[in-house]
């Protein structure tokens, strides 16, 4: 699924959805069972509640780009998400809540900035 700013792969099942942001560009992609929302902005969220006491916390590199990925240690209980600082204007967060966990991970693994 292509954004303006960011893509990634998603099953077919899921489908996209705008909302209307203020300061940034959010929407989401929803399987009718969970959702994901996105924010790309100045001050798109970066995780700061998710510690390592609740959530995993895994810094690596994707598409070129420092990224922050967290995910609960108790499945379905806490956020997944993920978290790229693309410049000082621009950082893009996709974050939800899921029990499929592994699916969602596969999906924030495969994103990409354009």
């Amino acid at each position: 699924m292509a954004f303006d700013d960011f893509s990634f792969v998603a099953p077919s099942s899921w489908k996209k959805f705008e909302a209307q942001g203020y300061d940034s560009k959010v929407g989401g992609i929803t399987n009718g069972k969970d959702t994901l929302r996105y924010d790309m902005g100045m001050y798109s969220y970066s995780f700061t509640k998710e510690t390592n006491a609740t959530h995993y916390r895994t810094e690596t590199v994707q598409n070129g780009y420092k990224t922050l990925t967290v995910w609960p240690k108790k499945t379905g209980q806490g956020l997944i998400g993920i978290y790229i600082k693309v410049d000082d204007l621009r950082k893009l967060s996709i974050y939800g809540r899921s029990k499929d966990e592994d699916e969602v991970l596969k999906i924030l693994a495969s994103v990409k900035i354009l």
